[in-house]
C-alpha cells in the first residue's frame, strides 16, 4: 500500500476507536447518575439460577422419572450379591419343577415299539422302519 491510503485508514480507524470509548463512558456515567445509591446488600453478586438437570432428556425419559421398573431408577438397590448353593437349594426345595425333586413318581409303563412308531409318523428325520 502506499503512503497516501495508509493516513486515511490510521484516521478513520482512530476516530472510531475514540467515538466507541467516549460512548462507553457516557453511558456507564448516565447510568451511574439515573441509578440510586446502592448499598452493601445490593452489591454482592446476584445468585445465579440452577440449572436443571435433566435438560438433555426426552419426553419418554422424563416419564420414566420415578418409576422402579425404569432402567435409569436411581432410587434402585445394587444388584445383590450372587446366591449361594445353598441359598438356591433351599428355594428349589419341594418344587416339582426342580431336578433335584427327590419325591418325583417314576412312570412304570415302559412303551411299545407301537407307541413309539406312532409318535415318530410323520417325522422326517425318523429311522424307517424295516
Amino acid at each position: 500500500m502506499s503512503s497516501n491510503t495508509i493516513l486515511p485508514l490510521v484516521a478513520v480507524f482512530t476516530l472510531s476507536v475514540g467515538a466507541s470509548v467516549a460512548l462507553a463512558q457516557s453511558d456507564t456515567s448516565a447510568s451511574d447518575q439515573a441509578a440510586p445509591a446502592k448499598t452493601d446488600a445490593q452489591t454482592t453478586a446476584p445468585k445465579k439460577k440452577k440449572q436443571k438437570k435433566h435438560t438433555n432428556k426426552t419426553e419418554l425419559d422424563k416419564a420414566e422419572r420415578g418409576n422402579p421398573h425404569s432402567v435409569i431408577y436411581k432410587s434402585r438397590k445394587s444388584s445383590a450379591p450372587n446366591p449361594t448353593k445353598e441359598q438356591i437349594q433351599a428355594g428349589e426345595s419341594g418344587n416339582p419343577a426342580s431336578v433335584d425333586y427327590a419325591n418325583r413318581p417314576t412312570s412304570t409303563h415302559n412303551p411299545t415299539n407301537a407307541e413309539i412308531n406312532a409318535a415318530e409318523k410323520g417325522n422326517p428325520e425318523a429311522v424307517p422302519e424295516k
